[in-house]
């Protein structure tokens, strides 16, 4: 008797236990019930924030044909809140919407200019503490303008304009080191380090932001307003105090080691020689000298000759040293501008010395920050290094133009 009660319970505990494994997806929203957000803008407003919205309409994206044109109407559309809370913007969709904003597919954060410079880490919380976006996407701050006009501007080549904010901006500071791809966990850790200050890449409207937003702004072979990446803000703490140049930012991603290709001219004997570095590595290393902590800077590149505009020749050792000895004081000097225009404009430490050295020796950051608090990068001794091997000079030696006949 016992033995068969035992074997029916037995049986019946799988049964039991079954119907926990068929709960289902409690809190599931169906595909459409959902605004996908692709592009997020926040302004300074007189009564908190305004909050632009960068949404996707799908039947233009799944209607597109065979050879990738659309159903005929804009991709997006941008809806645009003043609210005293970033999260009230996402209670006050459904009011002009029948669907509820879903910010699990941002691709990229504008930040206002003026917003920037009052401060963003208080504005940042919701997007750090909310469970839906991913942290993987680009943040840059809206140079000169506001980011309701940068959401605002379509993108013929890219019918997505925030597709085209992220992939433009991922490819440029991989081919050119000319900007700075950081992303919001990047940006928050670089408020949160000691010693470290975050920048962020400064995005434009050429042209007119109005013209822009209509749809014959896709239909030009040249559009009446573009998006346009330019110069590189610069913060202290969660404020921006300023941005940097072009030759600047270079400098400033050979010293964090951010640089994977870079191309620059080098003159020589009246010809132009464009050097493209094909991969570099930055290595550095802290000494602590008399009590004293040194940065020791070493950026080891590999370069091609991709072009030479003149006669010059480069069929010989001699001439081929030359480039690489050039080249490497072209480095130096990148490195040097990006440091010392730190120190005379800004006066803070976007590079990490400071976090370098608290790795090291916590005794000597702790030592350096009693004794110079906010401008210990003003008396921090660097030294800087670079070695070069020119790999590569194209399929021809030398240029062709001597043999150009009379």
């Amino acid at each position: 008797m016992y033995t068969r009660i035992r074997k029916a319970l037995t049986a019946c505990i799988p049964l039991l236990l079954l119907p926990m494994l068929l709960s289902g997806c409690w809190e599931r929203k169906e595909l459409n019930e959902l605004a996908f957000v692709l592009a997020l803008g926040l302004d300074k407003a007189e009564s908190g924030y305004k909050v632009s919205m960068q949404v996707v309409i799908p039947s233009s994206i799944t209607s597109q044909g065979a050879g990738g044109s659309g159903a005929g109407g804009v991709p997006v559309v941008t809806y645009n809140f003043t609210v005293p809370t970033i999260y009230e913007s996402l209670r006050k969709f459904n009011l002009v919407s029948s669907r509820s904003p879903y910010l699990g597919h941002i691709r990229v954060l504008v930040i206002g200019e003026e917003l920037a410079r009052e401060g963003v880490g208080e504005t940042l919380d919701v997007l750090k503490r909310s469970r839906e976006p991913r942290m993987d996407f680009y943040v840059m701050v809206a140079h000169k303008t506001t980011a309701e006009n940068i959401l605002k501007v379509l993108t013929p080549l890219d019918r997505l304009p925030a597709n085209k904010l992220f992939n433009a901006l991922d490819k440029s500071y991989k081919i050119s080191s000319k900007t700075v791809a950081v992303t919001l966990d990047k940006f928050i850790e670089d408020l949160l380090y000691e010693g470290e200050n975050p920048v962020l890449t400064g995005v434009e409207v050429q042209g007119d932001p109005e013209a822009g937003g209509e749809k014959g702004n896709i239909e030009r072979t040249s559009p009446k307003a573009r998006l346009h990446y330019d110069s590189v803000a610069v913060f202290k703490k969660d404020k921006l105090i300023g941005w940097m140049d072009e030759n600047e930012t270079v400098g400033y991603n050979y010293v964090i080691d951010g640089v994977t290709k870079n191309t620059g001219h080098i003159k020589d004997n009246g010809s132009l020689v464009i050097v493209e570095g094909l991969s570099s590595t930055t290595r550095r290393k802290v000494k602590i000298i008399g009590g004293e902590p040194h940065i020791y800077l070493k950026v080891e590149a590999v370069c091609n000759v991709e072009e030479v505009e003149g006669s010059d020749k480069l069929d010989t050792e001699s001439k081929i040293k030359y480039l690489e000895e050039e080249t490497e004081e072209r480095i130096v000097a990148r490195m040097k501008q990006s440091v010392e225009n730190m120190k005379e404009r800004f006066n803070v430490d976007i590079f990490g010395f400071g976090q370098s050295i608290y790795r090291t020796s916590p005794k000597t950051w702790a030592k350096l920050q009693e004794q110079n608090k906010e401008g210990y990068l003003q008396a921090m001794t660097i030294h800087y290094d670079a070695s070069v091997t020119i790999n590569r000079i194209g399929t021809i030696d030398n240029s062709f133009l001597d043999d150009i006949k009379e």
